[in-house]
Formats: C-alpha cells, structure tokens, sequence
C-alpha cells in the first residue's frame, strides 16, 4: 500500500502545516457546467438540493471563509440560472467563466484558472459537497506550509476505485487510471476527493504541458482530462502533497439521487 511521503495524516498534519490559511492568497475554482440530468433534475446540478440545501450553498458555505473568492465555470445555459443565485448569496465574492463546450474537466480548470488573480487556487468539482471545512483548512495550511508543494492533492485508500493513482518505486504518484476511460481498475485502490490545491502559475504551466500530452485525451471520453495533472507534476519532479486526511465520505459526489441520500445523515451530522 502506498504511503504518502512525508507520511502526513489526520493526526499529525498540523506538523507540516502553516499557522492558519492566508484567504487573500487564495482562489477558489469550481468546474460546474453540468445539468442535473441523471439526478432528475432540468436546471443546473450545482442548484440540486442536498439535505435542505442547494449544493451552490454547501460549497458556498465551504469554500468562502478560506477564499478571497470563487471562480465558477459554467456553461452559457447555467449562466442565467446560477449568476442570480451567486449575486443573492455571495455578492461581489463570485466570478462567472463561461466554458462554451463540454470538453471536460482540464479544459473547465483551464479556464477557471485563467480568471485568477491570487498566487494559489484551489479547485473542487461541483458535486463535491461533502468535504468538511477542517480538511479543506488542512489542505490548505499543508499548501501554505514549509513543505512548499507545487501541488496538494488529499488522497484515501478505497475499494473498487473509480480513479487510482499507481506509484513508481520512489512512491511518486506514477499515473492515472480511470474507470470511466475503460482502464483496468484494481480492488483497492488511491482515489482523490475532487479537491487539489496548486501554485497558481504552476497550474497554469502545467495545464500548457498536460495539452500537448497524448495522457490528455480519454481514451473512451475523447475529453481533456484533468487527473493526468497530478502525475504529469509528480514525474517533472515537482512536489506534490498526498495527505490522508479525509474521511471515505467525503469522497462521494453527487452523482445520482442515491448519492444524495447517503449524504444527507453525513452532511447534517459534520456540516449542519
């Protein structure tokens, strides 16, 4: 099993930390140009509600404390809906970029990251409404700290992974493989939570890089893909941070109503 270098967990990641997060150097990225179609829902997923609340709110609620402000890429049809909301619930703390086309999520990163303006963003897909203020506070103090990571990705070990992250035999994050490119999965496996925290300019150059990559393109998807960052800035030799800190349900994105369900008790519970 692999072993995050240097080995920082929940119990001791304050050792590694900066003293608390610094909101202005900070951005937020949220790709969220999908519809709520597999949820039985014709607006905008990012306006589903969870646990009484729109998923916008959850991350919202989330994301705005630690961030000097968020950037939300949505498609032009979401635009019209989602840019009231913003404006009733966090106005002047939100920016719209628009990604014309569903060419996945690298270019929806891409884009968002192109309307930053702070040294460092942190990027969470828009479904990811169970990650708790304290793990974001922890990846974000890690990034900060004197570790001085070019990327901080928290990671879990999970059974019958969607994404896992294979490691070389230094334990750099080697690649990625995806079930839903068609890649050969193992039982158990290093997943990621939708969250990764970068040096801003560095995600910018990394992106330019992964672009003229043929890892870019899905095999089954024929998408821009964004996880095959995450080995692209391992094997440059850039630091990359792997902290376990997170819970198995926080891994759980709003995929589909069952989703939903299960995290109703767990988002009461931690975030209510």
């Amino acid at each position: 099993m692999p072993v995050p270098t240097p080995g920082i967990t929940i119990q001791n990641w304050r050792r590694y930390a900066a003293p608390k997060v610094d909101p202005e150097i900070w951005s937020a990225i949220v790709p969220a140009a999908g519809r709520g179609s597999r949820l039985g829902f014709n607006r905008p997923k990012i306006l589903y509600p969870v646990a009484g609340r729109m998923i916008l709110e959850w991350l919202l609620d989330l994301l705005l404390p630690f961030c000097q402000n968020i950037v939300f890429v949505l498609s032009p049809e979401g635009t019209s809906e989602v840019a009231p909301e913003l404006e009733r619930l966090a106005q002047g703390r939100c920016k719209i970029a628009v990604q014309e086309q569903p060419t996945g999520m690298g270019a929806a990163v891409e884009i968002g990251a192109g309307a930053v303006s702070t040294a460092h963003a942190i990027a969470v897909w828009g479904d990811q409404v169970a990650l708790r203020p304290l793990t974001i506070e922890a990846i974000l103090r890690l990034h900060q700290g004197p570790l001085a990571p070019v990327a901080t990705v928290p990671t879990l070990m999970v059974r019958s992974p969607y994404i896992h992250f294979p490691r070389d035999a230094r334990g750099n994050i080697a690649t990625v493989l995806q079930a839903r490119e068609g890649d050969e999965m193992p039982a158990e496996g290093e997943s990621d939570a939708g969250v990764f925290c970068f040096r801003n300019n560095e995600l910018k150059t990394l992106l330019g890089e992964l672009r003229d990559s043929p890892a870019a393109t899905g095999r089954n998807t024929r998408e821009f893909n964004f996880l095959p960052i995450i080995p692209l800035a391992a094997q440059s030799g850039r630091a990359v941070l792997t902290p376990r800190v997170l819970s198995a349900e926080e891994t759980i994105g709003v995929n589909n109503a069952d989703d939903a369900r299960k995290l109703e008790a767990f988002l009461r519970s931690s975030r209510g």
